[in-house]
């Protein structure tokens, strides 16, 4: 059984400021048996905190003829699964500006097989 596990910083590119649009992609491991390597499960986890209260993360999944928008609506100090589709092999995440600018945002994907 192989299994693991990343966490990833959902932040500005560098240069952008403190309160800049956020563009950033997940990468995820493949469902598939491609070149010896199989995973059977994939759980992508968001987590935000700070303020304020609540913030939306956007986006889609890759390759883009997968039609699964991402629309979730992040609670301070929670955490939100998003399902992920059996072909995606990665996730474009979107966030807009906030007046204050908001707190940090992380993806936890966790995978086995």
């Amino acid at each position: 059984m192989s299994s693991g596990a990343f966490a990833l910083y959902i932040d500005q590119q560098a240069g952008e400021g403190p309160n800049a649009p956020i563009r950033r992609i997940v990468p995820f491991p493949p469902i598939s048996n491609e070149g010896g390597i199989r995973f059977d499960h994939r759980r992508l986890t968001l987590s935000y905190d700070g303020t304020p209260a609540t913030i939306t993360v956007t986006g889609h999944f890759l390759p883009t003829n997968i039609n699964a928008p991402i629309n979730v609506t992040l609670a301070a100090g929670e955490c939100h699964r998003v399902e992920i589709p059996d072909r995606a092999c990665a996730a474009l995440f979107e966030v807009n500006p906030t007046n204050p600018p908001h707190g940090p945002i992380s993806a936890l994907l966790e995978y086995n097989s």
